[in-house]
């Protein structure tokens, strides 16, 4: 054999001998990831992020290389259904049940937590994996490709057969999900939509969110919907005692988990709203408790009456610099978790000061766009209204003009992030003649609805009381124009 074949034969084996050490070695590391996902995994509890992102990957998304690996996985994932501690004794019971073999070694390296990692490691473990995986599946599709197109070459066929092969090659992957994600036509999903549909008619409702208590503002928006809804609105003009209102409303008539972030006022001031409410007796009062007899008899009837209605439903948290978006969201989906099909409402007191896991912005505005964009993915994930607090510019309160869009430019892109856009504004002229007219000092608040995906833009005009923590007597809502709305 010539020199140079010899040589060319010799080179080929180390070519083959090092592409096996390199797919040896990255085995190994998939291993590694593997054992380390499922221990933190099983490591994990419900407050956890990663709890509920291992429950959403796997099976699915998630897959592990190993059948003893893929067995230990779907023995946590039960475990974490059943909402029960994963220890070594239930595990090795669910694996026996499912005839599954793995070694002692293994199953104890997961469970003992050694092998447990952040649970920001495991996320990006999980991406890797599916990434590997995409690319595996392509590699594949590759060479099945090439595969026949040697053999067409071989047999004498032309170049449109070899073509046809990839045309082939390429549909089935499409078919079988495994590279190209496949859509159905509308025929198809059609009937499911009708279903849905007829559903919401047997409902007997006249919107389609949950009633946020005032009629029009109800019509106008169509009820609190899927979405972040941003309540924003000039120091001292009722913001927070407006959401808390419709919070309270909510839990009480709608009977759904109500779960409300104050990263301002204590739980303490939230709850003398309610109880200023429902008892028609000054909340500073209450406060500084110098009540007498018959009006501290009213504030407790009124406590009796909130715990048997919007107490049982409703979760108040003091907020604080720990608790960021990620904590929100767990808290939220463990509350959606227990409702079932229902939606919940979350609301957040206030936008511009929820903290930031870590310093990843640069400003202000990118701080409030990620939120923004966060809430959203939220909300669509619970299929439920996130109600957001919001600070304006101040060009929104100096003088005190009729509110547009504008007054939100210096907060990042609410405009565009949010599903409803709710600027409260006090018209001073009517403020003074309620007044008169009533035994305490009365506000005109308007509601301008200046974006709406789901209806029309509109403003309905409430009276506030704010010594007794109320907005009542709610007229019709005016419409307003897109012009108007910004400030054209």
């Amino acid at each position: 054999m010539p020199e140079d074949r010899k040589r060319g034969k010799g080179r080929g084996r180390l070519e083959d001998l090092t592409a096996a050490a390199v797919e040896a070695e990255a085995d190994q590391d998939r291993h590694r990831m593997e054992e380390a996902v499922l221990a933190t995994a099983a490591r994990s509890r419900t407050e956890d992020p990663f709890h509920w992102t291992f429950l959403k990957v796997f099976p699915g998304r998630l897959s592990f290389s190993r059948s003893d690996l893929a067995a230990v996985a779907l023995a946590v994932r039960s475990c974490m259904e059943e909402w029960t501690a994963p220890d070594e004794v239930i595990i090795r019971g669910k694996l026996k049940a499912a005839s599954a073999n793995v070694k002692d070694a293994v199953l104890r390296g997961i469970l003992d937590g050694s092998k447990a990692v952040d649970g920001s490691v495991a996320e990006a473990y999980v991406r890797k994996m599916d990434d590997q995986d995409r690319f595996r599946r392509a590699d594949a599709a590759g060479h099945r490709f090439l595969s026949e197109v040697e053999r067409v070459k071989v047999e004498g066929g032309d170049a449109d057969i070899a073509f046809g092969h990839l045309a082939k090659t390429v549909f089935d992957l499409a078919q079988s999900k495994d590279l190209v994600a496949e859509y159905p036509v509308e025929a198809a999903e059609m009937p499911d939509f009708l279903e849905s549909l007829a559903k919401r008619r047997a409902g007997g409702r006249d919107w389609l969110g949950l009633d946020c208590g005032f009629r029009h503002l109800n019509e106008v928006l169509n009820g609190l919907g899927e979405g972040v809804f941003v309540f924003a609105g000039a120091p001292s003009c009722g913001k927070t005692t407006l959401v808390k209102q419709i919070a309270d409303h909510v839990a009480a008539v709608e009977k759904v988990p109500v779960l409300f972030w104050s990263f301002e006022q204590s739980k303490e001031e939230l709850r003398i709203k309610s109880l200023s409410r429902l008892a028609a007796v000054d909340s500073r009062d209450i406060w500084k408790g110098r009540s007498g007899l018959d009006t501290w008899k009213k504030v407790e009837e009124a406590a009796d009456t909130f715990c048997k209605g919007a107490g049982r439903f409703l979760q108040v948290i003091e907020a604080g610099r720990a608790d960021t978006l990620d904590r929100i969201r767990v808290a939220a989906l463990m509350a959606k978790h227990k409702a079932g099909d229902k939606p919940i409402l979350l609301v957040i007191d206030y936008l511009q000061i929820i903290p930031a896991a870590g310093s990843r912005f640069d400003s202000i505005r990118e701080k409030i766009d990620w939120h923004l964009s966060e809430l959203r993915r939220l909300a669509r994930d619970l299929k439920s209204p996130v109600l957001v607090v919001s600070s304006e510019n101040r060009q929104g309160y100096a003088g005190n003009p009729v509110p547009t869009l504008a007054v939100l430019k210096e907060s990042g892109g609410i405009e565009y992030s949010a599903d409803a856009v709710i600027c409260l504004w006090r018209d001073d002229k009517e403020s003074e003649n309620l007044t008169r007219t009533f035994e305490r000092k009365t506000v005109r608040v308007e509601l301008h609805v200046l974006k709406n995906r789901n209806g029309e833009l509109a403003k309905v005009k409430l009276d506030f009381t704010p010594a007794w923590s109320v907005f009542d007597n709610e007229t019709r809502a005016d419409r307003i124009s897109w012009s108007d709305a910004l400030g054209k």
